[in-house]
């Protein structure tokens, strides 16, 4: 009786998800498992991507910084004008929104080619408003700006999730029209 009851709960849910989105969350939790067994048990340990990815963002931001003011890159923290300004974490370093971002990109179908250029393009986005976000974040923290915080945990995040989603937008919209 239990196991009939389960079963129609099951076959219940399966109605209620459409047909065309089942592969898509089918997808989506392969990829979502897949990433985090992969992260979890060996990337993140070792610190691949992070470490890179970090460093990358740690030095765009220096650079960026430095066509206005003088501004260097010493472990983990941009300095202007020699003194600490930010700290650049590896939970900061886009990587999380990459995966995020790339695995929308895989569930949906469509050619290898498209789904390899909006893959390549939004992660060089996201990287690029990365440094960005962080550079100006470098330039309020060190002036002591009272938007700092709320610039941190809200509009910026804001402002690149707009961007992610917009960009999924794009891919979803073009790839649903030419399959039609």
């Amino acid at each position: 009786m239990l196991k009939n009851k389960g079963m129609s709960k099951a076959a219940s849910l399966h109605k209620v998800i459409p047909d065309n989105a089942r592969p898509f969350i089918l997808k989506g939790l392969a990829l979502v498992i897949g990433w985090n067994l992969l992260y979890k048990l060996w990337l993140g340990p070792i610190g691949i991507p992070d470490a890179q990815l970090t460093s990358a963002v740690q030095y765009g931001t220096a650079k960026l910084l430095d066509l206005f003011i003088k501004a260097t890159w010493v472990g983990n923290s941009v300095y202007i004008n020699g003194v600490e300004s930010v700290t650049i974490a590896p939970q900061c370093n886009g990587l999380e929104l990459m995966v995020l971002y790339i695995g929308f990109i895989l569930c949906i179908p469509t050619n290898w080619r498209r789904m390899l250029l909006f893959s390549l393009a939004g992660s060089v986005v996201i990287y690029i408003l990365n440094v960005i976000r962080c550079a100006v974040l470098a330039e309020m923290f060190y002036t002591h700006h009272y938007l700092t915080d709320f610039a941190h945990h809200y509009a910026f995040k804001l402002a690149i999730y707009g961007v992610v989603f917009y960009g999924w937008v794009l891919y979803a919209k073009n790839a649903f029209r030419n399959a039609a």
